[in-house]
């Protein structure tokens, strides 16, 4: 019987066969591309790779995952963050530091859509999973979403003055962040020509000036402030005051004083009722 050698023969064929091969097999949050690439061949595209799949290829293949779905661009300055916030003049000529986040989603589902995206964006960055040392992804979206975000937030900063978009007077703020997402969706589209990002979102902090010119404020505020609690003090004494001259309209200068003293607590009241009477006896001299 050679049912043995046989098997054995198989097994070593798989392992070869294997070794071989190319296995690339992405999360589920991201997506494939393999194209082929063999020494006697040009480098063509073969085929995409779902989220999940696993998938063998030739030797000489050359396999780059991508992220699919939602993914961000964080602008806050943070160590994890991708960016520092962004810096915009107001129409008051105020520089304002803008920090934030931008959610997008990644059309790597869509085949061609991820090969048009490979082929003229994510090779010159090498955006893929690995590529420039694991900073291809960041850099690729500096360019593209960190530019357009700039552009946007000069035009619509440009069109008010900074103490309305720190404190969203009158909904400046609002108004102002629904522009500049408007204007960051239409430049990315132009910049890319194709929808590679979508469904944008984005929320942004309150435009914050130099710390001087808070400080300054802060200051004006706390002054003002001051000067209120001391015309209230003012007011309180010119009202007694002109309650003091009408007691002494009234009852003449030792009738007001006696008044307020009564008022005060410092002199006691003794009522005497109708027909009655007290003897006082004054204080002997010693």
């Amino acid at each position: 019987m050679n049912t043995r050698p046989r098997t054995v023969v198989a097994l070593a064929a798989v392992a070869v066969l294997a070794t071989a091969c190319t296995m690339t097999t992405p999360d589920p949050d991201k997506v494939g591309i393999v194209y082929d690439a063999g020494p006697m061949s040009d480098t063509t595209f073969q085929n995409c790779i779902r989220p999940g799949q696993q998938d063998i290829s030739g030797p000489n293949d050359e396999a780059y995952v991508y992220p699919n779905q939602q993914r961000t661009y964080d602008f806050t300055g943070r160590a994890e963050s991708e960016a520092k916030p962004i810096h915009s003049a107001s129409k008051d000529g105020v520089d304002l530091s803008i920090a934030g986040g931008l959610a997008f989603y990644m059309n790597g589902a869509d085949c061609q859509l991820l090969k048009a995206f490979h082929e003229q964006i994510g090779l010159k960055y090498e955006a893929y999973d690995g590529g420039a040392d694991g900073k291809g992804w960041g850099n690729m979206l500096r360019f593209y979403l960190g530019n357009a975000l700039e552009r946007a937030m000069d035009e619509e900063t440009l069109k008010y003055g900074w103490e309305e978009l720190h404190y969203n007077r009158n909904g400046a703020k609002t108004k102002w962040e629904t522009a500049v997402a408007a204007g960051v969706a239409t430049y990315v589209q132009q910049l890319t020509g194709q929808p590679y990002f979508t469904k944008m979102t984005m929320i942004l902090r309150s435009p914050e000036p130099p710390a001087n010119i808070l400080a300054a404020v802060n200051a004006s505020v706390e002054a003002q402030e001051r000067n209120k609690a001391q015309q209230n003090e003012n007011d309180r004494i010119d009202t007694k005051l002109q309650s003091m001259k009408k007691l002494v309209d009234l009852l003449g200068p030792e009738g007001a004083v006696l008044y307020q003293a009564i008022e005060d607590g410092k002199v006691s009241v003794i009522p005497i009722p109708s027909g009655g009477s007290i003897n006082v006896t004054p204080p002997t001299k010693k």
